[in-house]
């Protein structure tokens, strides 16, 4: 079922408060209320001059035919179905809720999101999808958000409903601190480290190399080993890696696995940190860090592979690995986003997926040199 046909189990198209839809060159697709935009716009998170623009100017001149022209926007009235209206509304505790909607980056786990808000006061939010795939993903956020609480991990949103709805829409809903004051910060700070420290110390576990979720993972990686159009570097570090850990004893932790700026926000001087849904519970600690720095170099500073490689190692100082450590965490890092990415990909890998494992290859072949 397409993203339309699942909006049109959700939501009420005809009815309700006057919202305004626009995309952007990339095929992402939002829904925004005219009522308090400014607050439903906290759903829209650009990295580029343009979206920022964008997010800064419509709630003030979203009236304005000329700027609707020049987003290629669409008016329309929309109001939630009685189904999901009901539920949120008993999970919240609150009626008269007000809605924005992100109808999902195009790929193979595209998925609708909504964030609910009553006023300016931002009360969670709601990952819709009628595909059995994605509601295993949210299925899976859910069990690891839950353990992650339960040890006492702050600032991350705690859920509040996983399930399906007689229409067969699978709805997770969980809440979040946001507010409009909410600031996305792009440059590593002292919050990210002391997140992670707390991260890597309250989920630590101690457990055989071989009952960790990081060797599972490798062994899937390997199984499709085959289908990677550069195969022998990824096999090599593996067979690294697994000699450093194999038949011992590890103290591994949770892994984040998409610590990126633009799934974290800072609200009164802590860093929250949400989309959870490929995080594992026992991987080698503070992978997160090389995350955050590789993927914000490659998408909002667009650096070359060899500059990415300079530019963590000019900062490895600030990293908390120990000499030894960082290289052989940064190649487990390399080794986990590959696997994570490939795993996903149900069938043939797709071009964008293969330009990506491409650049993290060449990153690995690099580190041999």
């Amino acid at each position: 079922m397409n993203i339309d046909e699942q909006l049109k189990l959700i939501l009420k198209f005809g009815e309700g408060a006057s919202f305004l839809s626009f995309a952007n060159a990339d095929g992402k697709r939002w829904l925004m209320p005219a009522r308090n935009m400014r607050t439903a716009m906290n759903l829209y998170q650009p990295s580029g001059p343009k979206g920022k623009l964008v997010k800064a100017g419509l709630p003030w001149l979203y009236w304005n035919p000329v700027v609707c022209r020049v987003l290629h926007a669409k008016r329309m009235r929309l109001a939630l179905s009685d189904e999901l209206r009901i539920l949120l509304e008993r999970i919240l505790g609150e009626k008269n809720l007000e809605f924005s909607v992100f109808c999902g980056t195009p790929c193979v786990h595209q998925k609708i999101t909504m964030q609910i808000n009553r006023g300016s006061r931002i009360l969670g939010y709601v990952k819709v999808t009628t595909s059995e795939d994605i509601f295993a993903v949210f299925k899976h956020e859910n069990r690891i958000l839950s353990t992650l609480r339960a040890q006492g991990i702050e600032h991350i949103p705690e859920p509040l409903y996983c399930g399906t709805l007689e229409c067969g829409i699978h709805v997770f809903v969980q809440t979040t601190i946001k507010t409009a004051k909410s600031k996305v910060v792009h440059e590593w700070t002292l919050l990210h480290s002391r997140f992670l420290d707390k991260l890597a110390e309250c989920s630590r576990q101690t457990l055989d190399f071989e009952q960790t979720d990081f060797c599972q993972d490798l062994s899937i990686l390997e199984n499709r080993l085959s289908q990677l159009d550069e195969a022998a570097p990824v096999a090599q570090t593996m067979a690294e890696v697994r000699s450093c850990y194999m038949g011992r004893e590890v103290q591994f932790s949770a892994f984040q696995a998409d610590f990126t700026p633009w799934n974290m926000f800072v609200e009164k001087g802590n860093l929250f940190v949400f989309d959870w849904e490929y995080a594992r519970l026992s991987y080698p600690p503070r992978l997160d860090y090389f995350h955050y720095k590789i993927q914000t170099a490659i998408f909002e500073r667009h650096l070359t592979v060899d500059e990415i490689l300079r530019d963590i190692e000019a900062e490895r100082s600030v990293s908390n690995f120990t000499h030894d450590d960082w290289t052989l965490s940064l190649k487990c890092y390399l080794l986990a986003i590959i696997s994570l990415y490939i795993n996903r990909e149900k069938g043939p890998i797709s071009s964008d997926t293969r330009e990506r494992i491409a650049l993290w290859v060449k990153m690995l072949k690099l580190l041999e040199n």
